[in-house]
């Protein structure tokens, strides 16, 4: 299971240049040259997909400019402790960021000097910038005593780690799939805020929970604020059953574990990196539930010859921390 730090952020998968390396579709729009400013708060956009500052800076010649910051989802920084109380406009802060690539005035911020002294980390793993480690707000999450309460898998699960991006560069993709990518429009999808499907719902990695309904499960990701149903009363998909988004998922317990079937699925790509899949494609997925109940175990198989070259697998896991979903919300910038 990965034990990695939060290295990369899940929400959004894509590659910064054609066949390279895969990372956030908003990295890919900033260079890799830092800067560093003093200015006032203008407005804050707590918002999904991505956190957004409003900043008023002065140059030494008295001429003012106003900036655009760009910081992760909500999620990402509640994990980190970083809230919407921390921020006020009108407040004069200290910003450290990356350049846009595309808006001399925008800047995909990683760090902020708040007044009091404090800094805010607004980026998956961000190193203290301005102070020493002990003036870096974190969070200090605790698992729940999963046992005690007795409830398996039912309950919501947040992700363990990011998945690197070698864990999806390492699979067995076709040719043709990894040539399909060269006409994805990665500036199209990143604007859309339209809601994913399967299986790269499950691969972005944020917090969802399961949901016993007897004849169904309900599982609810925050991302997109998405509902998938298993269907634990069936053994394949009624006859005439279209395909959707999420495709047709049946379930069904064996050793304990969930194990669950998807087909039926059109939504076209694999990851947000525009890798497609095909309507043939099938999704198994395996749900196991440590002793302790504290830990969920996921693995993921993706079996498509259109774009793989066998079996595709990926396996991580996801914590009891007593988490609650959160709206999603997601809006366009």
């Amino acid at each position: 299971m990965l034990r990695s730090s939060w290295r990369w952020l899940v929400g959004c998968v894509a590659l910064a240049v054609p066949l390279a390396v895969p990372a956030h579709h908003s990295v890919a729009f900033y260079s890799n040259d830092k800067i560093e400013l003093r200015g006032e708060i203008t407005k804050i956009e707590w918002q999904n997909p991505h956190i957004q500052f409003g900043l008023r800076t002065v140059g030494s010649d008295g001429v003012e400019k106003m900036w655009r910051l760009e910081s992760s989802s909500i999620f990402l920084r509640l994990k980190d402790g970083v809230t919407r109380d921390l921020f006020r406009a009108g407040d004069e802060v200290k910003v450290f960021g990356r350049t846009s690539a595309r808006d001399a005035s925008a800047i995909l911020v990683t760090n902020m000097l708040l007044p009091d002294g404090r800094e805010a980390p607004l980026w998956p793993d961000a190193a203290p910038h301005f102070v020493s480690a002990d003036r870096m707000i974190k969070a200090t999450p605790q698992l729940v005593d999963a046992a005690a309460e007795n409830r398996g898998i039912f309950r919501v699960w947040r992700p363990d780690a990011l998945l690197t991006p070698g864990r999806l560069e390492g699979l067995p993709y076709t040719d043709a799939a990894v040539a399909a990518r060269k006409s994805f429009d990665l500036l199209a999808a990143a604007a859309r805020c339209e809601p994913e499907g399967m299986p790269r719902i499950m691969i972005a990695l944020f917090p969802f929970e399961l949901v016993d309904h007897g004849r169904e499960i309900s599982l609810r990701t925050e991302l997109y604020d998405t509902q998938r149903t298993i269907h634990m009363d069936r053994t394949a998909p009624p006859p005439g059953e279209p395909a959707s988004k999420l495709g047709y998922s049946v379930g069904e317990w064996r050793d304990g574990q969930l194990m669950v079937n998807t087909t039926r699925v059109n939504w076209p790509y694999f990851d947000q990196s525009g890798t497609p899949i095909s309507e043939n494609v099938q999704i198994e997925e395996h749900f196991k539930v440590s002793g302790d109940q504290t830990r969920l175990d996921y693995e993921l198989t993706v079996v498509d010859p259109a774009t793989f070259k066998s079996p595709a697998t990926l396996d991580f896991s996801w914590l009891a921390y007593g988490d609650t979903i959160q709206r999603y919300d997601c809006r366009r910038k």
